[in-house]
């Protein structure tokens, strides 16, 4: 498991050192920002996977929790620069197979980060409604640490840990309705665009090779809507990654007796993201 601490450890320090960049920002900006907000997050998350026929082998469902900072800055031409960084773990029940196909459940682990900025252009529609177009980019970065498991048959099979990182666009809208002086309700709604994605399975850690995959590129839609009273602030969301088959990897053994050909390839999966987060806004 040397391996597994090592990716643990550097992952521990990309956390703390993407935290350490998003406060730094948004202390240098805070002064001329319309605002920030410190928030936490309680999410229902849903990984799935599918075969080649389109039939599913594996679900993970359950809660992920985190925290997350925001703030936004309005300029004098009514252009906007909104950044948002969170940190994300927990634990998810894993319903899946093994690579021979037995039935498998284990639980899952969590840990990564999401980072997104965008650039909008706010258009006052009425005096209480505005709207806002904005375009940017996101990273989010993870570990899915998945833990031994017991088969139908009652064997152990061994878990693994894999890293995970889709670098994407994002493309929306958002809104905001002044209530009252008080109040305001507020919207969110795109699209993501990746154009990279990897996935890296840490196979060292249980006798064999890491491999790293390039899961395909599939847009994926984002939404959210909210209430702000005075410094209090809570929305629902919505999230989620779509990724199509990765490409295949090919290891070929040559014995004595036979040529063993083994392939193996990241399918097809999904996530979708359902989620509350409250907080307080400066």
């Amino acid at each position: 498991m040397q391996k597994a601490s090592i990716v643990r450890r550097r992952s521990l320090a990309l956390l703390f050192l993407a935290v350490f960049v998003v406060f730094e920002i948004s202390h240098v900006s805070v002064a001329a920002a319309e605002g920030f907000y410190l928030y936490g997050v309680a999410e229902s998350f849903t990984w799935k996977e599918f075969d080649d026929s389109g039939a599913r082998v594996v679900k993970e469902s359950g809660p992920l929790f985190g925290i997350g900072i925001a703030y936004s800055h309005e300029f004098e031409d009514q252009l906007t620069f909104t950044p948002k960084g969170e940190i994300f773990f927990g634990s998810v029940d894993y319903d899946g197979q093994t690579q021979t196909g037995e039935p498998l459940t284990t639980t899952v682990g969590y840990f990564g980060l999401t980072l997104d900025g965008d650039i909008g252009r706010k258009f006052k529609v009425s005096q209480s409604f505005s709207l806002e177009p904005f375009g940017g980019l996101g990273l989010r970065w993870w570990l899915r640490d998945i833990k031994n498991g017991t088969t139908s048959t009652g064997a152990i099979s061994q878990g693994y840990m894999e890293g995970w990182t889709t670098l994407y666009g994002r493309l929306g809208v958002r809104g905001g309705i002044d209530v009252s002086k008080q109040t305001m309700m507020f919207f969110e709604g795109g699209v993501k665009l990746p154009f990279y994605n990897e996935n890296t399975a840490y196979w060292s850690n249980i006798g064999g090779q890491d491999l790293t995959f390039h899961p395909g590129k599939q847009s994926s839609p984002f939404a959210e809507i909210g209430m702000k009273v005075n410094r209090v602030k809570a929305s629902l969301f919505y999230d989620s990654m779509r990724f199509t088959k990765s490409n295949v990897i090919t290891d070929v053994i040559t014995t004595s007796e036979a040529v063993i050909i083994h392939q193996y390839w990241q399918p097809k999966s999904t996530a979708d993201i359902y989620g509350v987060k409250i907080g307080a806004s400066f």
